[in-house]
Order: structure tokens, then C-alpha cells, then sequence
């Protein structure tokens, strides 16, 4: 990293005063210099006053005198002494060397029996797909002369395996002994430059490495780990037919191969035992097995790079420590690979104690800052292998087999390391020997897990093994097991293979094109596997989730059991709507539960009940089909426990009683002659009639003081009538009279339909026109069988379970391809179009991450295109953030399909059932007796106009979408990111959507690649300010210039360069035009949470205009310091300035008489700010960017302390105009809503002051009265946008104009004209005028 920053300029080693080297041992030159000794050549023996060296060198006294350090004094230019100190009992790690080999395009893209295979067996009746596959990885890798070698050993494994009596591959096995006939026999050539060569410099590399080993005789042992198998294989077969002394043998998956031997194969102990022995000194591994127990080895060489800290920690353990080497292979100039180097590299003390602990086989948990690689690292076919077992994650149906069980647990272990309220309790991993005495009995062992007690978890004791690491796979399988049984232990902990980046040639399939635009495509639509992967699970297993809604409108909401035959990962806790009431659902998970078949009936049976009633139509499956169900739980369950630990047991506290009721019955007669009227009707749903598929009615009360005898004086249906009896005797159809007619009436409401409660704007359908039912006689009801309470929090479930889906695919999507870098409350956000009508859409996140690409995109302009004018930057940069780019990206790894762009419908909800079970709907009757088609989206496809249901259906498959939308989301996720992680991991983000920003692995790449592209400057051409400049302008910034020259360029304006951009600061301007508007988007973002986009977008275009930046820099004084060579400029310059400084006085004298804060004075200038005064901020913002490599140090420090107190002093929601009525009118205007209108009151008398009121939506929400009009409607104005900036859910609240546009009734248009430009200047004069006369009544 030293080096690094020495060569790239980011650092002077003339800065130091002491160079430490705190183990100089592992300086020992192999292939290349180390890097201290290159340090040392090229920087320090170069500088007159060198910083001093202190280097350390580890070691026993009595190896003293046969220490030779003169190589080392002469290199580091230091002199050797001798220090005793106190013997400690440490770990020091093998030497680590790094390699760099240079990147490999084969001349060929196929091997030239690649090709003849395939005409030869163009059906793939013998040679498979994954055999090409093979051939292309190993050709890529090691090059032709190895992917010969597969093919060659492909053919002798064909022709030596008897063809089957029914094969029909007689003429291709024909073929292929004739190919083996005809095709040369080829020698490993590693001659980069001649015109044989056929290897790769990879492959060169790890041959040169090993021949430095070659006199090491029979003590040499080494491992090479790589990462596919296919590779491990050959490359095993060329070391041991091109080195002699190498016998190295392969470990793919399960078992390892014993190359002398042909097919034969020896199990795992044996194998190792072999090594220890000798009889192989070289293992090819794969980093399924880097945990085994293998003898300790001289030499580890990473042939492939592992993001994962535990494979640094096992390479570690399998070494002999100082007298080891690590040897890193790293492609040049590979970012990625420096990024991972990084990662590996930066250990803290308590990890690397670990490490030192588990080297020497004194093993426990690791520490929960340990990074582990969700990356499986698996080759094509290891998951194959036979008889292996593992755990499937029902969520994203990702795999735990025995080789990924460790790790999956320390990911677990270091979770809930970090889980408030564990203190110091900690799960911990012990180790139990037996045998192995003398007494000729084998040693064994076995692990036990423990975890804190609070969990209420077992003790996980694994049985007894021949080696350790099998015993702790034993045992780590166990409790995996067991954790994702009890649901635990999620996706997060599960090895996720991430989506294969396309290839550039490649079209995404499945998506089609809109015949009206090209510019929108149909994607499809993705459902969550988590019902699919459930199927699978016993159906008498059940997983409890407790849904726990708050009372929605004041109504009571019982807790609801959801029943699911695999454990739903734990759903963080959402809101749901009703009549612009609110409620938060709360979640809280219980332990797992068996059911007899007799119980699966009744909650079989419960569950169609409750569908059959939200949907109001038939619904019959098979038992055992649905793969969730519902119960009721008593209400003695616990909710004041935690929602993580421990589980809940709700075994005892389901109501199986009234599971089995609702499951026989619909209704029940309301009259009971053993209870009460009141007891009956409390906490009940009637029907008025003994039908299932009718209306219900929630009881609100027994009217003691009405019976059927009565007039209804406010229930419009029986208005007419003399009573409710002689209403009933009227109206329906061979009524028989009633026994008792002096009963108590009950009062009664509708239960609406079903509906989506997922938007603030949530309300039930139209009511109908005729008179809705208020009262009813009690015995002419029936008493559904749910009770009111549990039937509300029903009501909610359509809505809340299509909420669970869409985290459950945005949980898949955040791990298959982002690997669980984002916050998924954040990423679902990002998913969500307004067209889903949702709480929460993406427009926000759109917003700031539109800026945050545009940075990125700049940064990679800029440090790439280094004598490239700005118009060619921007062309440039759109290549990069341009929709069509991002669109192609996205729709690339398939995040299209993820995208929630539609409404959900409750109406043609429905439980999850498992496949092939699906209900037949052909044709249903609904309760109006209209016949619904509701057969697959195929039936009516050729019949003309889909019907309102159809085109629903179809949208359960396919999302047509534009560009811009895609781009949109691309953006959202972006943000998404930078809130989880910050730059960093929003630039992962960015490059796992294949934006397109080759070489930029990390942050710090951007001033890599700039050094790398850096044009020499010619002689003299290198500016240096003043001292006075630059003292002038760190002071103004309040921040130092590390690159002076930068700040140079930044005070010249084309004028003064003659014309030429890329010495003025245009380049600079344009790289700080991007930095300032994220820091801005990201200061507003924070600072208005709950403000919508186009209120976001109206202040940033206020706080980054050229006008305010104009003022700012004369505020500032930086114009003084602007290099410019035109007098008419400079003559303008001045002008402004000095009329500038007049308005400002004059707003700040307003505002103290008004006892306000100042607003935008800048905006009465009657001239237009020349643009270098706004130009000459950005481009200074730009240098001191750049002067801080790429990091917001400086540019953070003269935001927060300069520039935002200038925004906060004068740009608010308030100021955005100088007519308050213009302003508010934009903001609406920009949040979409089009009803709102001002109501001025009528008065009496013409002397009367006038009330004027901003109605939105018919509510009213701002008033102000005034003698003058005009003074009102600025009043009321203000009050409404202070109205509007204190509470952010206002408009949420009241406006649905945005979902109301997308119906076919035209939109009401807006009850306000738009105001025009003489508009604002007629009322800015009466304004001035009216309060002139203030004044002067004042005086």
C-alpha cells in the first residue's frame, strides 16, 4: 500500500521522518523484488535528507551468530544490533509475497478441439455443456496447451468406457479415436513471444515459483489453491509431467485424486496421511476443503484470489509460520485484486490473535469483525458431488453443504455477537480427544457448540470423528440444522453464487419490445421462491410468525398466527392504511410446531373460510396444498418479548376451537337461549341472511332502548316505514314474522371489501347507492364464525402478505446480487415505482442517487480522458450514466424482474398453493352474480379486448416498463447503498449493475487510474500561486490544498489561458459542478426527510443555481482572486459586485424589521451574474477534490462550515421565490398535485380586511387575513408552505392526484391560474407599495 502511494504521487516519502519495518525477516527477494527493497531503490536512495530506518528482525539468541545481515544493511542502509528481550509465546504468519502476471486474451477463442468435438457431436450426446464450459475456463486460465490436455483426456475417458447396449454413439466414438489419430502432440511452451507459446503468464508465474523450490528435496510441501475444479485437475496433470520433483494430487469437492492411479480414488484421511508422508509434496485445492487437516506446509500459493478473511486465517494454520511463504498471484494493473489484497491485509488485533490462536491448533469462535466471503467460490459441478448432503435456504433455495457449514456459523456467531443485551456472553467451539494413548486405539474428536443461555438453544455435541475438521463439520452441521429449522439462521448466513455478469455480445432474454415505443420493454415479472422452495418441507411442520397490527382506526385488531411450512426470515415492521388512518404491523417469530393430520384439517379447512370471505367467491383445494395458514391465538400470548430472543412457544395458546368451528361452519344462528343478547354480540360479525357470499356487518352495539317495534328515525332504509318489523314484512320474501318482538335492536356497519392498504391514501370502494343497512333484527341474523377483532387483522392479510413478498425478492435480490451489502428497508424503497402505490417509492433515493452516479461518472471521465476538453467530458460521462447504459446494465443481471411497478389487487388475491394444486376458477359467480374469467392469461388472449381482470392477470407476469423508469431504479439503488455503507459500497453496487467504470474496484482507484493516465506536463507548464493566493483561498475554504498547481488552475479563466480548457479551469469546473451538487442533493435529502422529489429538486435547483453560486463567490471574496484577461469581463464583474452588495443590505434590513431570516436577495438583480463568478467556485471545489485523492476531506469541511451555513441563511421552502404565491404554486405543481385553488372570503363591508384560505383537496390548509389583499394572499402563502414544511405527510395525506392520473377520467383540472412573469412583478409592486403604507401608518 506504501508503495503504492509512493508511486501514484499521493504521498512523498520526503513527508517522513521515520520509516519502521516491524518484521524484517519476510523481505527475502523471490520472482520480483519485495516491496520495502523497492521502496528503498526507488524513493529513499533518492532523496538527499532520507527519512531514518528502524527495522526489527525476530529471532532465537543462539541462531545469533550464524545471522549474516549484511545483504539487509546494505539494502535498507541501516547498521545491525542485537536486543535481548523477554521470550513471548507468539505466532508470526508466513512471509507473504505478491506476483503480478500480466493479463491473457487467447489469439483463439475456442480451442481447435473445441470446434471439431462439436461437429463431431453436435448433440451433445456424449460431451456435455459443462464440458465446453470446462475447456473454456481451463484454456482462459492456463492456456491451450492444458485446455488440449482436457480435451485429449475427455477422448481417452470415452474410448475406454464401454458403449452401452442401447447407445447410439458408435459412429461419434468412431470420430473421435480418428481426431486423437490425426492431432499432434503438443509440448507446454511459456515463451510469451513465440510463435508456439501456449500457456498463460498466470500459469508461468506458478512455475518459476516452484522451480525456486526444486533443491528443497523431500521437506517441501505445498498447497495451490484454485477455484475451479476443472483447472485444479490440469493444472495437477502439467506440474507433474513438466516438474519432476513436483507429485502433486488434486481435492475437488469430496475426495481427492490420485493421479498414478487413473480413476481410482482414496478417501479425504488417507490422502492426507499420504501427504504428510510424502508421497505427494503438492495439493491442488479447491476452498470447499481449505479447512482440512493438512500437514503444515513451506509454501501456500493462492493461484486465485478469495475475498475471505477465514481463507487467510486457514492459509495461516496450514503453514509453518516465519519459515512459510504466502504467495498472492495478482493480475497487473487488476483493481479488483488490489481491493482484495486490501481487504485481506487490514486484520485488527483481535482477529489477528485469532489467527495466532488457531494456527496453533488452540481454536474458539472467531471475532465478529472477521469479513467472510457470502461468495461461495464453487466450480461447475461440485455441487453434484454424490452423496453430500445440505441445508436449502427456502428463501433464495441457496445450499449449505458440510463444506460451507463452518463459516456459516461463525457468520451466524458473529450476528449475534453484535445483537444488543448478550453483555459477554459469547457462543464458544471446544475440541474433545480420545484414543490415541498407545494403547492402540485411534484418536477421535468431537466439537461441542454452545451458545448463551438466554437463546434458549441446545448444546450442539457432534459425534466422534478420525480428524478434526470433519468433527467440526459434524457439529456445525448439526446446529445449522437446527438454526434454520427454528428459522435462526437465514439467507444471510447462506453462501449465495452471485448473478454471471453477460456478456457484451449478449441479449437478456425474455424481454420484449413495446410495438409503440422503443424505448419500453416487457420484463418478467419475478416471484418469490419462497413458496416454490416450501413445498418440499412436511406440511405438518409449521413455522409460526405472530402478526401483530396496531388498532387501525380505533378498532381493536387481534394478533394472528401466519403458519408457513419453512421459517419466513423475520419482517421488520411496516405500516397499513384505511381512511387516512394509520397502523404499524409488528412481526414476532415463534417456535416451529407439529400438527396431527386432524389439526392440519381444521387450519386447512380456517384458511379457505377466511379467503372465501375477503374475496367474497368459492375456493377449494386439496389438504395439505396451502402453503400457509391462518389461526387465532388466545389472548394470554406474551408480545412484551423480544422479537428475536427468545422464541415464542405457542403451541398452547392457538384457539383450536374456533379453528375447527370456522372450519365446519360459515354462520352460526346470533341467538343463543343459554347467553345474553350483549354477550353474543360482542366482538361479532353478522349476516341479515344464512348465504356465505354475502354482505357482513360488524355489531357496534345492542340498542336496549330500540326493538323491532320501532320507527327508525336515522336509518334512511326504513324511513317509510311505521317500524323495522313492518319493513321486514314489506321487503322480503316469504317472511314468517318473528317470535319475540320486544328483542333489543343491534347496530350494525359494513365490512368492506376487501381492498390494498399499502398507500396513505387507502380508502374502501364507492358505497353503493342505495341506502346502507344500520340496523338489524337479532333474530333474523347469523354470527360469522371469526370473531370481529381477529376478522379486521384478516381483513389486512391480503395486503400484508403481498408486503412480505416483495421483501422476501428484494432479500433474493439483495443476495444473489449484492451479497447483502444493502439495507433491505432501503433497497425495497429503491424497488418500488410510484405505479406500485406504495408508502414509499424510489423518487426520493432517485434523487440523491442520480447525483451520486453523476459523481462517479465524472471521476472516471476526468482521471481517464486527461487532454479532453469539457464538451467531450460530457458526452463522455453520458456514456456512463445515460438511461439506455443503465438500462442495459440492469436488465443484464435481471433487476428488471425484481422491480414492484404494480398496483396490487386485492380482489384476485390468493393464499400461496402449492403447484398443481392451483383451484379451479374457470368460471366463478361472484356475490353480484356477474361470471368472472379467471383461467390462466392465455384463455381470452385472441378474443379482442382483454377485460379489466384479464389485463390484471397478465400483469402477474410480465412488467412493461421505459428506459427511464429502469434507469430510475438503477439510480435508487445507488442511494440505497450509499445510506448502508457510504461510497464504497454504493460504487459495488454500481459495478455489480455493470455500470460501466472499467478498472474502478474501490474508491481509491479513481487516483490510480489518474496517475496511470497522467499527461507529462511540458517544461514551465506546472504553475505554483502565491503564497498570498493560496493563503487567500484555504482561508476562504477553510481547508488546505495538498496540490497547489490544482488551485493554480482553478483561479484561470479561459480568458487568461487563451482559450484553452484543459489549462483553465473548465476541467476543474466540471469535475466540481458534479461534487458540489451530490453534497448539496445529500444535505437536503437529510435535512427535509420527509420532503417528496419535486420539492428536493426545487431547492437544489435554488442551492446550485448560477445565481446563487454567483453571490456566494462574492459573499466569499473569490472573485478578487479570479485570473482573468478581458476588461469588459472584469468591468461586469465589478458592477455586479457592487450592486449585489446593495441588495444584500437592503434584504438584510427587511428581514431584521420583519424578525425573519434573510431570503435570496440575488434574485432582484435586474442583470444576469457572469458565469465565471459561479464557474470559479466549482472549479476551486474541484481542486481541492482532486487535491484530496477522490475523497471528500476537504470539500466535507468547507461545506459543512461554509456553504451550508449560507444556504440555511437564505434558501428555504419560504424563499425559493420572492412571490411566496409563485413558490407555492411550483411546489405543488412539482409534487403532481393539480386540486388546489385560494378562496378569498367575501366581507361585508369594502373596509373590512380580507380572509383568504389555500384549500387542498377541499381541506383547508393555511388562513391569513390582512387590510390589503395582495399582503393576505402573501400572508396565507407563507402559511401554507410553513404548513406544508412542518408536516411532511401533509400532502401524502390529502393528494391522490398522481394515482388518480393514472385512471382513464380526465384529472380535474387545477381551481388556480398559473401565474405568469407580469403577474409576480405587478404583485412584488403592491407588495412594496402596501408595505410602504404600513410604514407610514406606523410613523
Amino acid at each position: 500500500m506504501l508503495l503504492d502511494s509512493l508511486a501514484d504521487g499521493s504521498l512523498q516519502l520526503s513527508q517522513a521522518h521515520l520509516i519502521v519495518v516491524s518484521d524484517v525477516q519476510r523481505v527475502v527477494p523471490m520472482v520480483a523484488p519485495h516491496p520495502v527493497l523497492r521502496i528503498m531503490l526507488e524513493h529513499h536512495n533518492k532523496l538527499v535528507d532520507a527519512p531514518s530506518v528502524l527495522a526489527m528482525f525476530t529471532s532465537s539468541p543462539h541462531r545469533w551468530p550464524s545471522l549474516d545481515f549484511t545483504w539487509l544493511e546494505s539494502s535498507l542502509r541501516a547498521r545491525a544490533f542485537f536486543l535481548m528481550t523477554k521470550a513471548v509465546d507468539t505466532w508470526s504468519g508466513p512471509m507473504e509475497l505478491v506476483i503480478e502476471y500480466d493479463a491473457y486474451d487467447p489469439p483463439r477463442a475456442e480451442h481447435e478441439l473445441f470446434e471439431k468435438i462439436h461437429e463431431i457431436d453436435p448433440r451433445g450426446a456424449i460431451f456435455r455443456p459443462h464440458h465446453y464450459r470446462r475447456a473454456s475456463r481451463i484454456l482462459r486460465q492456463l492456456g491451450s496447451f492444458a485446455a488440449g490436455l482436457y480435451w485429449k483426456e475427455g477422448i481417452d475417458t470415452v474410448l475406454n468406457t464401454p458403449d452401452g447396449p442401447e447407445s447410439n454413439t458408435t459412429d461419434i466414438r468412431r470420430s473421435l479415436e480418428a481426431l486423437k489419430k490425426q492431432f499432434p502432440e503438443d509440448k507446454l511452451d511459456v515463451r510469451a513471444g513465440s510463435a508456439s507459446y501456449n500457456a498463460t503468464p498466470k500459469l508461468d508465474k506458478v512455475l518459476q515459483v516452484l522451480k525456486l523450490v526444486a533443491n528443497n528435496g523431500t521437506d517441501f510441501r505445498g498447497v495451490v489453491y484454485v477455484q475451479d475444479r476443472a483447472v485444479a485437475h490440469i493444472l495437477s496433470e502439467v506440474l507433474n509431467n513438466e516438474l519432476p520433483f513436483i507429485q502433486a494430487a488434486t481435492l475437488c469437492g469430496v475426495a481427492w485424486r490420485k493421479p498414478d492411479e487413473g480413476v481410482s480414488w482414496l478417501t479425504s484421511l488417507e490422502l492426507l496421511q499420504d501427504f504428510e508422508a510424502g508421497s505427494h509434496n503438492v495439493l491442488i485445492s479447491t476452498k470447499s476443503c481449505e479447512d482440512l487437516d493438512i500437514a503444515p506446509v513451506s509454501m501456500i500459493i493462492n493461484f486465485d484470489l478469495f475475498d475471505d478473511q477465514l481463507t487467510h486465517a486457514y492459509s495461516h494454520a496450514h503453514s509453518k509460520g516465519q519459515l512459510s511463504h504466502t504467495v498472492y498471484l495478482v493480475e497487473r494493473d487488476n483493481n479488483e485484486h488490489r481491493r482484495i489484497l486490501a481487504r485481506l491485509q487490514t486484520l485488527d488485533d483481535e482477529l489477528r490473535s485469532w489467527i495466532a490462536d488457531l494456527a496453533q491448533d488452540d481454536e474458539n469462535v472467531p471475532p465478529r469483525t472477521m469479513y467472510t466471503s457470502i461468495d461461495p467460490y464453487r466450480s461447475d459441478g461440485e455441487e453434484d458431488d454424490q452423496d453430500e448432503e445440505y441445508i436449502e435456504d427456502p428463501t433464495t433455495g441457496a445450499r449449505l453443504y458440510k463444506s460451507d457449514v463452518v463459516a456459516a456459523v461463525y457468520k451466524f456467531v458473529a450476528e449475534i455477537q453484535a445483537t444488543p443485551g448478550f453483555g459477554e456472553q459469547t457462543p464458544s467451539l471446544s475440541l474433545e480427544k480420545t484414543g490415541g494413548n498407545g494403547n492402540g486405539q485411534r484418536e477421535t474428536f468431537r466439537y461441542t457448540l454452545t451458545f448463551p443461555v438466554v437463546m434458549r438453544l441446545p448444546t450442539f455435541v457432534g459425534p466422534y470423528s478420525p480428524s478434526r475438521w470433519e468433527a467440526k463439520r459434524d457439529t456445525c452441521y448439526q446446529a445449522c440444522h437446527e438454526l434454520v429449522q427454528v428459522g435462526l439462521m437465514n439467507l444471510r448466513h447462506f453462501p449465495q453464487s452471485r448473478i454471471p455478469a453477460p456478456r457484451a455480445t449478449s441479449t437478456p432474454s425474455k424481454i420484449q419490445t413495446a410495438n409503440a415505443s422503443a424505448k419500453t420493454h416487457g420484463y418478467p415479472r419475478k416471484t418469490t421462491d419462497f413458496w416454490r422452495n416450501s413445498q418440499s418441507s412436511p406440511s405438518t411442520t409449521l413455522y409460526p410468525t405472530i402478526v401483530v397490527p396496531e388498532d387501525l382506526g380505533g378498532d381493536p385488531h387481534a394478533p394472528v398466527l401466519l403458519l408457513t411450512r419453512a421459517a419466513l426470515p423475520l419482517t421488520v415492521e411496516f405500516n397499513v392504511f384505511f381512511c387516512g388512518a394509520r397502523a404499524s404491523v409488528r412481526f414476532y417469530k415463534a417456535e416451529p410446531l407439529e400438527v396431527n393430520d386432524g389439526q392440519l384439517k381444521a387450519l386447512h379447512g380456517y384458511t379457505l373460510r377466511v379467503t372465501k370471505s375477503l374475496t367474497n367467491k368459492p375456493l377449494d383445494c386439496p389438504v395439505g396444498s396451502l402453503l400457509c395458514y391462518f389461526a387465532p391465538l388466545e389472548p394470554t400470548w406474551h408480545s412484551s418479548l423480544s422479537a428475536r430472543w427468545p422464541l415464542l412457544s405457542v403451541q398452547d395458546h392457538i384457539q383450536w376451537g374456533s379453528v375447527q368451528l370456522a372450519a365446519d361452519y360459515f354462520a352460526i344462528p346470533l341467538l343463543d337461549g343459554n347467553t345474553s343478547i350483549d354477550e353474543r354480540a360482542r366482538d361479532a360479525i353478522v349476516l341479515d341472511r344464512q348465504v356465505e357470499f354475502t354482505m357482513r356487518h360488524f355489531v357496534r352495539k345492542v340498542r336496549h332502548d330500540m326493538t323491532p317495534l320501532s320507527k327508525a328515525e336515522d336509518s334512511p332504509r326504513e324511513a317509510d316505514y311505521a317500524s323495522f318489523l313492518e319493513y321486514c314484512k314489506a321487503r322480503l320474501n316469504n317472511f314468517q314474522g318473528i317470535e319475540d318482538e320486544k328483542q333489543p335492536m343491534i347496530e350494525v356497519s359494513a365490512v368492506p371489501g376487501v381492498i390494498n392498504n399499502l398507500h396513505p391514501t387507502s380508502a374502501p370502494p364507492t358505497p353503493p347507492a342505495k341506502s346502507p343497512l344500520k340496523y338489524l333484527i337479532p333474530e333474523l341474523c347469523h354470527k360469522f364464525t371469526i370473531p370481529a377483532s381477529v376478522f379486521r387483522t384478516l381483513w389486512l392479510m391480503p395486503s400484508i402478505l403481498n408486503k412480505i413478498e416483495s421483501y422476501l425478492l428484494t432479500k433474493e435480490l439483495n443476495a444473489r446480487l449484492f451479497h447483502n451489502m444493502i439495507i433491505e428497508q432501503q433497497l425495497l424503497i429503491a424497488l418500488s415505482a410510484p405505479a406500485a402505490w406504495t408508502e414509499a417509492n424510489y423518487e426520493r433515493l432517485e434523487f440523491l442517487g442520480d447525483s451520486f452516479l453523476k459523481v462517479v461518472g465524472s471521476n472516471y471521465c476526468y482521471v481517464t480522458m486527461p487532454s479532453v476538453e469539457v464538451g467531450e467530458l460530457h458526452v463522455a460521462r453520458q456514456g456512463i450514466i445515460g438511461n439506455k447504459v443503465l438500462q442495459g446494465g440492469a436488465a443484464g443481471v435481471g433487476v428488471p424482474s425484481y422491480i414492484q411497478h404494480k398496483r396490487f389487487v386485492a380482489k384476485i388475491w390468493q393464499p400461496p398453493i402449492a403447484s398443481g394444486d392451483s383451484p379451479d376458477r374457470t368460471r366463478v359467480a361472484d356475490a353480484d352474480g356477474d361470471i368472472e374469467m379467471a383461467d390462466a392469461a392465455q384463455e381470452n388472449k385472441d378474443k379482442g379486448k382483454r377485460s379489466k381482470k384479464q389485463r390484471q392477470l397478465d400483469d402477474l407476469y410480465t412488467l412493461w416498463m421505459g428506459d427511464k423508469t429502469i434507469a430510475d431504479v438503477v439510480e435508487a439503488i445507488l442511494a440505497a447503498a450509499f445510506l448502508s455503507g457510504g461510497h464504497e459500497v454504493a460504487l459495488q453496487a454500481a459495478r455489480c449493475m455493470q455500470i460501466p467504470i472499467p478498472g474502478i474496484a474501490q474508491w481509491a482507484d479513481y487516483t490510480r487510474l489518474a496517475t496511470e493516465h497522467a499527461v507529462p506536463p511540458q517544461t514551465g507548464a506546472i504553475l505554483h500561486p502565491s503564497p498570498s493566493t493560496v493563503a487567500a483561498v484555504e482561508r476562504i475554504f477553510g481547508a488546505s490544498f495538498a496540490r497547489p498547481e490544482l488551485l493554480e488552475q482553478a483561479l484561470v479563466h479561459t480568458s487568461k489561458s487563451g482559450g484553452n480548457q484543459v489549462t483553465s479551469y473548465e476541467r476543474l469546473e466540471f469535475i466540481g459542478d458534479a461534487v458540489l451538487d451530490f453534497l448539496v442533493a445529500r444535505y437536503i435529502w437529510e435535512r427535509y426527510p420527509f420532503l417528496s422529489p419535486g420539492g428536493l429538486t426545487l431547492l437544489k435547483a435554488a442551492m446550485v443555481s448560477n445565481q446563487t453560486l454567483a453571490a456566494f463567490s462574492v459573499h466569499l471574496g473569490l472573485h478578487h482572486q479570479l485570473q482573468v484577461d478581458a476588461k469588459d469581463l472584469t468591468s461586469t464583474i465589478e458592477k455586479y459586485a457592487d450592486f449585489l452588495e446593495e441588495l444584500r443590505k437592503k434584504e438584510y434590513d427587511f428581514a431584521a424589521r420583519e424578525q425573519r431570516l434573510p431570503g435570496q436577495y440575488w434574485l432582484d438583480m435586474p442583470m444576469e451574474p457572469p458565469k465565471c463568478l459561479s464557474d470559479v467556485v466549482e472549479s476551486v471545489l474541484g481542486a481541492l477534490y482532486i487535491s484530496d485523492n477522490f475523497f471528500e476531506v476537504g470539500v466535507g469541511q468547507f461545506f459543512e462550515g461554509i456553504f451550508k451555513p449560507f444556504l440555511e441563511a437564505h434558501i428555504r421552502l419560504q424563499t425559493l421565490s420572492t412571490n411566496p404565491k409563485v413558490t407555492l404554486l411550483e411546489f405543488l405543481a412539482a409534487e403532481g398535485c393539480q386540486n388546489h385553488t385560494y378562496m378569498k372570503e367575501p366581507n361585508a363591508r369594502s373596509n373590512m380586511p380580507v380572509n383568504m384560505t389555500v384549500i387542498i383537496h377541499g381541506k383547508v390548509i393555511a388562513a391569513a387575513t390582512d387590510s390589503s389583499p395582495v399582503i393576505a394572499t402573501r400572508k396565507v402563502s407563507l402559511a401554507a408552505l410553513d404548513a406544508l414544511a412542518n408536516d411532511p405527510e401533509l400532502l401524502a395525506r390529502t393528494c391522490d392526484c398522481k394515482s388518480a392520473s393514472n385512471k382513464q377520467t380526465p384529472a380535474k383540472k387545477p381551481a388556480v391560474r398559473v401565474e405568469t412573469q407580469e403577474d409576480e412583478e405587478t404583485d412584488a409592486a403592491e407588495v412594496e407599495a402596501a408595505m410602504e403604507g404600513v410604514e407610514e401608518d406606523a410613523e
